[in-house]
Order: C-alpha cells, then structure tokens, then sequence
C-alpha cells in the first residue's frame, strides 16, 4: 500500500500496487521427519487459517472448505518468498492464491471482491479491508475511493520522482498497532487533527502520484512524514528515527509501510543519486520500486 495505511480505517483514498520482485506459489510435502522448519510453519499456518474459516460461517459460501481440508492433510503449503510481518502484503498473497484456488465462483464486482477477500484475511488481522488481497488477486494498482469503492487503474512511471524501500530488519504484528491508533481515535484533538488534516493530505497525495505530480507530492509528504513522526512514532523503529526524523534539506521524504512498527519503510524522492549516497554509510540498501 502506498498510501491509505490507517487513514482508510477513517473513510481516505488509498492505492495499492503490486510488487513482483516477491511471490509465492502452492506445494506439497508429504509428512516425515525431513521436513524443513519453513514448510513446517506454513503448513501449520495453514491449519490454524482453516479452523478460522470452518468457524466462521460466511467463508463456506466463498470458498470451498472441504477441498481446501483434503488438500492440507495432503501436505498442501504456500512456498513463499514474501517477507512476513514487513507491509509487503504477505497475508493478501495468501488470501488471493487461497481464493483463486478454491472460490465458488468468479465474482466480477470489485466490491463484493474486496468484501469476499477481507473475510479471509480477518482472520490474520482481527479485521481487514480487503485491499492487499484484492491488489494481489488482480494484479494490478488499485485505486480505493472516498466511498471505499476499489477500481483498477493503469500507473505511468515519473521520470522526476522515485519511489524505494528500506528494510528496518525487524518484523512487526499488523493488529496490536492497528488497536494502538484506534485508542488514539478515542482523543477528540487526534481525531480532529487526523480527519481534518492528515485524510485531506493523503487523499491529495494519492491525486498528486497519479497524476505524476511530483513536485507538489514531495510537499505533501515533507508534511505526511512530519506528521508520522509525531503521531505514530510507535509505527517507527527507534533505529529508523533519525532517519524519520523532519528535515527540510534531506534528499527524501519517508513514510511506514503497511501498519510499521517495522518491516520496511517507503521512501519518496526526486534525488534519487543523492539519496543513495545519503545511505551509504549506513549499509542501508534501497529497493527501488
């Protein structure tokens, strides 16, 4: 997710691209004691994913239950080289080859899509959106609306403006931060300055990025990355706030990937020569999207 990270929660745009330098696919591994650790660990994933579903009613009527069953005492697990628990949407690629596996039907409306998949991934999560299983499923950028409605769109690349990511090298949980900003929801000033600041902000931002405006982006997330530091700095590792940290001469801008608190983190800039210089010293490689 570029942007919308917990500003939709409050009714924001957001927008949702895929990342294909990771992926996962289907496999099996027939029980024995060679198994490896990784395997090992989807497969019991897997396990505790289906009591969630054959506990909730509603998912019987989107996927097949009892395929799904066979195929896990089968050995069926998702190789994957998606780092979990990093806001690369490794809970949505599940959701989505999940879906794509064993769903009833092919449901066209975008927005009973996203409701089917958000089902699914609230069982990761407490509860989901539907976004970055729906982005997954399509493979394609996703546009949400104010009205929460999802459309596909088509992303044209800016010459002038940069987009990467840095690894933090911690991995963080989605759901004790996203119960962290629903308290702060509960301060009348937060919620006061978060809707009438920071939702017209990402929703500007989000309008700036696909109309390639990067000059006019890069303003607003000096002040996106302002505000992050101030209100989330829960979302940003301690190692990563000098680099948060608002100054008006640094080469980027920054702002959390997914719900932060780790993972990576999204970098914005028109400097892209200078930015890597700027992190050199830090042996902080950068993965441009």
């Amino acid at each position: 997710m570029l942007f919308g990270e917990y500003s939709i929660i409050c009714g924001s745009k957001a927008l949702v691209i895929p990342y294909d330098k990771v992926s996962g696919c289907w496999e099996y591994q027939a029980a024995d004691n060679s198994i490896p650790a990784s395997v090992k660990d989807s497969q019991n994933g897997l396990r505790k994913l289906l009591h969630y579903l054959v506990s909730n009613e509603s998912t019987s009527n989107i996927i097949d239950l009892q395929s799904f069953t066979r195929d896990i005492e089968s050995g069926l697990y998702f190789s994957s080289n998606i780092p979990q628990q990093y806001g690369l949407g490794s809970s949505g690629a599940l959701v989505a080859a999940i879906y794509e596996r064993y769903k009833w039907h092919e449901e066209h409306n975008l927005v009973q899509l996203k409701v089917n998949l958000a089902l699914i991934e609230s069982a990761f999560h407490g509860n989901s959106s539907g976004i970055d299983p729906l982005c997954c499923y399509l493979n394609e950028a996703v546009y949400i609306d104010q009205n929460g409605t999802p459309k596909t769109i088509q992303l044209y690349n800016t010459p002038k403006l940069s987009v990467f990511l840095i690894d933090t090298g911690i991995s963080s949980s989605t759901e004790p931060l996203v119960s962290f900003f629903r308290e702060k929801l509960l301060h009348y000033s937060f919620y006061k300055k978060f809707s009438n600041l920071y939702i017209p902000l990402v929703n500007n931002a989000i309008e700036d990025f696909i109309h390639q405006n990067s000059s006019a982006l890069l303003k607003k997330m000096e002040t996106i990355n302002s505000f992050q530091f101030d209100a989330f700095d829960k979302m940003i590792p301690d190692s990563m706030q000098p680099f948060f940290k608002p100054v008006s001469s640094r080469p980027f801008q920054l702002k959390i990937c997914g719900s932060g608190g780790g993972g990576y983190l999204l970098g914005f800039t028109d400097k892209m020569e200078e930015t890597k210089l700027y992190f050199d010293p830090y042996k902080l490689p950068l993965l441009f999207l």
